[in-house]
């Protein structure tokens, strides 16, 4: 099975306090892999700009679109999402988030992780989901 990037960033380390190039999206065979997707745009993440500062649902929803987005780009659609973690830096924050996965995922949800953390890469970031998809030939 052979594997290829789909998308790809490349970071300082003033923005995200990590440096290089990095993977945000491979598809190996049918199954799609991203990295965790937070309140950053895709078209920001070289600034490592944050949206919804303060509001864990608006982040959420960006992370969202960034997962659809990479689904698109290997062939397939959110319901092609088969697992999921999501993590967030407050429990209090989980009504938020879930809300609006139940929003973006339609029918059986993904298989799903919930994890409550310390912090994130940034200290704006509320939340992370990652995710795996499997597109169907």
């Amino acid at each position: 099975m052979k594997k290829q990037l789909l998308r790809s960033v490349s970071v300082d380390a003033n923005s995200l306090q990590a440096s290089g190039t990095w993977a945000q999206c491979y598809k190996a065979g049918n199954q799609v892999f991203m990295q965790g997707q937070t309140g950053i745009k895709l078209k920001d993440y070289e600034t490592g700009t944050v949206h919804g500062i303060g509001d864990p649902a608006e982040q959420t929803r960006i992370a969202l679109a960034n997962i659809k987005e990479m689904m698109e780009l290997a062939g397939g659609t959110l319901d092609d999402v088969v697992k999921i973690i999501v993590y967030v830096t407050d429990r209090a924050f989980r009504p938020a988030v879930y809300g609006e996965i139940n929003k973006a995922f339609t029918g059986v949800k993904p298989a799903s992780t919930g994890i409550v953390v310390a912090g994130l890469a940034m200290p704006e970031l509320l939340m992370e989901i990652d995710a795996w998809g499997i597109v169907d030939d």
